[in-house]
């Protein structure tokens, strides 16, 4: 009987080894979710919300701005003014790719010194805050201006994505324009002239220099110089210069000769790193890097500007007014 066994088990297993049986795989379909959204957001324009000066605005000052009407600006969470201090903080809402454009101040007169444009498409996250400042016109006194403040937009770790330069100022207004007084679209500060002389703007990120009247434009991590005259009767009788972005971005503050008016607007940069005008020399423009502060009745330089993004344009003096940052999801 085992002799036809062992033949049959020999022969099914020849046959079995000839067959080749199905095998059965797990068809797994990917996870799709849909991406969540912490608000509905099509695009924004942040504003100077009204102020002006060395100081930027309140929350309350922009949380009552026309430009500020959705509902999520009424939360905390998702916007906000820390302190007060006039830098914007604003959570994005989906993660995706984000089209930022920042415009610098003009400086104080209203033919020279424009600010920068400076656009570029930014891939942000969801819960990712961004710190947004937004330049002011520098002061306009009849023998000097001050400069524009830059227009900054940073992460919360202050890793700046896009910074447009402000304007500089200039001593006298009878005098032919330069363009050198505009906000520029390289990283570098413009420098301050008048017959040859120079003071330097600022690079990498550093304020400009002043040797005289008017106040350097502060950079993104540098302050500006401060003004050297120091002869009018107001207090403090030190001018003060103007702070970087890292330092808050507040405008210069000139004790200038012969101006009686000691908080008058002539005596400011506009917030964000604006130097101030003095008696006989204007105030550089605040951005990336500071523009050189006029040496004495010439022209200051404007600020520079930054743009990590891509798909940039660029515009050197291409602003008029006060700054602002329009961020538009794709």
């Amino acid at each position: 009987m085992y002799k036809r066994i062992i033949p049959l088990v020999i022969f099914l297993s020849f046959i079995n080894a000839q067959i080749a049986l199905p095998t059965f795989q797990a068809v797994h379909k990917p996870q799709t979710a849909e991406a969540s959204s912490l608000y509905d957001f099509t695009s924004q324009t942040f504003t100077n919300c009204g102020a002006t000066g060395r100081n930027g605005p309140t929350l309350s000052n922009c949380t009552g701005d026309a430009n500020y009407t959705d509902s999520w600006t009424d939360n905390t969470s998702y916007f906000n003014v820390p302190n007060d201090a006039g830098i914007q903080n604003w959570t994005v809402p989906t993660t995706g790719t984000y089209t930022i454009e920042a415009w610098g101040a003009q400086g104080g007169r209203s033919n020279e010194g424009y600010g920068a444009r400076m656009r570029g498409d930014f891939t942000l996250t969801s819960g990712t805050v961004l710190k947004i400042l937004v330049g002011q016109e520098g002061g306009d006194y009849s023998v000097s201006t001050s400069g524009g403040g830059g227009t900054f937009v940073a992460k919360s770790d202050n890793t700046p994505l896009i910074v447009a330069g402000g304007g500089g100022g200039h001593r006298n207004p009878s005098t032919t324009r330069r363009e050198t007084t505009d906000g520029d679209t390289l990283e570098a500060g413009r420098n301050g002239y008048f017959n040859g002389s120079l003071n330097n703007g600022g690079t990498s990120g550093s304020g400009g220099t002043s040797d005289d009247r008017g106040g350097a434009g502060a950079g993104f991590s540098g302050d500006g110089e401060a003004s050297t005259d120091n002869r009018g009767s107001c207090s403090p009788s030190t001018s003060v210069g103007a702070s970087a972005f890292t330092n808050g971005g507040t405008g210069g503050w000139g004790n200038m000769y012969m101006v009686n008016d000691c908080n008058g607007a002539q005596r400011f940069g506009g917030f964000g790193g604006g130097g101030s005008g003095g008696w006989g020399g204007a105030g550089g423009g605040g951005g990336y890097s500071g523009g050189g502060a006029d040496t004495n009745s010439g022209w200051s330089g404007g600020g520079g500007s930054y743009n990590s993004g891509t798909n940039q344009s660029n515009s050197i003096g291409a602003n008029s007014s006060h700054g602002k940052v329009v961020i538009t999801i794709n």
